[in-house]
């Protein structure tokens, strides 16, 4: 199924656009995305109750923040903090970069890892290992991942070689164009984007085990060269723009952490991928007998306007949300 479109064309998914974290403050966050990222904030106002009944909160409400690099149209990150929507736990809780379940973190460039490394320990951001120079297939990257609050994590990428094309805008963070999965089996999962939603892959990487000393999960350097590295990079056109990359751990026996992932809890709750023909995509992901996770609904989702919205769990608990614009917003 090329393309992520069905075979008569009757939808067609594009890959995300935005990132949505549901927080606790969502200072700490502006902070790190506005103050230290060079990035706006885009619109800024009530959650629609009708998406919060969807996600089966009804009765609560909540303010969100939707935030953009200011040269780019996607790649976006939303933030929401909501009161009243029940007990909400910390997705991927104590987690290891090992652990599978839900998405483990978002994508984005810089131009100097290590200045940008500094910055982010100002705001209390803080790695599982230093910023780390290594070669995924013929690309080579200088790479740190870090968490910050409500158990956020980014990976902030610099490339070495060869020079970066299409990134002119750079200058603090990129937009967002990537997504992590740690899976369980990559197999599995892989079935899951290609069969259900018709993603093409758009790169492989596979390692034995990490080479000795210092590496990007920090697994201690005497356990390194046991644990495995299945990476691939999936996206509805094969591109890695919005794209999902599925990464498994083989050897590390990491723990289970799918069972909360997703709203309304902490951290890195979803993706939202724009769609057309979203009526068609819920037929066909129902006669492969994948089950949605939410319902095809109706809410209004700034700047978009009014949307028609459905969302599906990954194999490994991610919440994936498809959106199709019914009533857009028209400019004044």
């Amino acid at each position: 199924m090329a393309a992520a479109a069905s075979a008569d064309g009757d939808f067609r998914i594009d890959g995300f656009k935005e990132a949505v974290l549901i927080v606790r403050d969502e200072r700490l966050h502006l902070d790190c995305w506005v103050g230290n990222g060079g990035w706006i904030v885009r619109h800024q106002g009530d959650v629609d109750p009708r998406l919060l009944a969807a996600w089966g909160c009804a009765g609560a409400c909540g303010q969100e923040w939707l935030l953009a690099h200011p040269d780019c149209d996607t790649g976006f990150v939303r933030l929401l903090r909501l009161e009243g929507a029940g007990p909400q736990l910390d997705i991927r809780a104590d987690d290891q970069c090992w652990d599978s379940g839900g998405i483990f973190d978002l994508n984005v460039r810089v131009l100097n890892v290590d200045a940008m490394a500094a910055r982010m320990r100002a705001l209390q951001w803080h790695g599982v290992a230093p910023p780390i120079a290594w070669d995924f297939g013929t690309l080579g990257v200088k790479e740190w991942l870090v968490r910050g609050p409500d158990n956020v994590r980014l990976a902030l990428i610099e490339r070495l070689h060869p020079p970066l094309q299409g990134f002119d805008h750079l200058r603090d963070f990129s937009q967002v164009f990537n997504s992590t999965q740690i899976v369980r089996d990559l197999p599995a999962a892989l079935d899951f984007y290609q069969r259900v939603l018709g993603f093409e892959v758009a790169s492989r990487y596979e390692s034995p085990g990490f080479a000795p000393g210092p590496n990007l999960f920090g697994a201690p350097p005497g356990l390194a060269a046991q644990i495995g590295l299945q990476l691939c990079i999936v996206h509805p056109q094969g591109k890695v723009e919005g794209s999902v990359e599925l990464v498994a751990a083989p050897g590390a026996d990491g723990r289970d952490l799918s069972h909360d992932a997703g709203p309304p809890h902490f951290g890195m709750a979803t993706l939202r991928f724009p769609v057309r023909g979203i009526e068609a995509l819920s037929r066909h992901v129902e006669a492969t007998g994948h089950p949605l996770a939410m319902r095809l609904s109706t809410v209004t989702l700034a700047p978009h306007g009014e949307v028609r919205l459905l969302a599906l769990r990954a194999p490994d608990g991610a919440w994936l949300e498809f959106f199709e614009v019914v009533s857009p917003v028209l400019a004044g």
